[in-house]
């Protein structure tokens, strides 16, 4: 486990929702809880990670109401540290995404580990291969090869 991670919203996911590789996204926030790793992320994960708990927990019937509404705050609750996106992060990371055939959202992260000189931890292998040589990535533990 590195010291650090830039975390995307399928490890975030698997904290409360049992997919692929739920024990190792289990084993990071535990580390993290412990003070044995630093987690990070960017801004718009609050959204995307309520967005994806919304379809995959509660609408699935793998949460309730009330589950959902706290699971919403983790970000915030355990103390993950959030970096705002700008116009100039966005910037590098659309020209990271043109260079790599990155989706926009999935540039936004790699463009922050770039920045922050810490490997991103994901869900997608289809993005750990496509950063391969310019980011340093890691797929979480568990997740197949998609």
């Amino acid at each position: 486990m590195a010291d650090a991670y830039i975390v995307d919203t399928g490890v975030f996911l698997r904290w409360f929702v049992d997919q692929p590789g739920f024990e190792r996204a289990r084993e990071v926030q535990e580390a993290f809880l412990d003070d044995l790793v630093e987690l990070e992320t960017a801004d718009f994960a609050w959204i995307e990670v309520a967005g994806v708990l919304r379809k995959k927990g509660l609408l699935a019937g793998r949460l309730t109401a009330e589950e959902f509404a706290m699971a919403v705050r983790v970000i915030d609750d355990l103390g993950v540290t959030v970096h705002p996106i700008g116009a100039d992060h966005l910037e590098r990371a659309a020209g990271l995404a043109a260079r790599l055939t990155l989706r926009m959202h999935d540039a936004v992260f790699a463009q922050l580990a770039l920045d922050r000189g810490i490997p991103l931890l994901t869900t997608d292998a289809k993005l750990c291969h496509a950063v391969e040589g310019v980011v340093k990535a890691e797929l979480l533990r568990g997740v197949g090869e998609a």
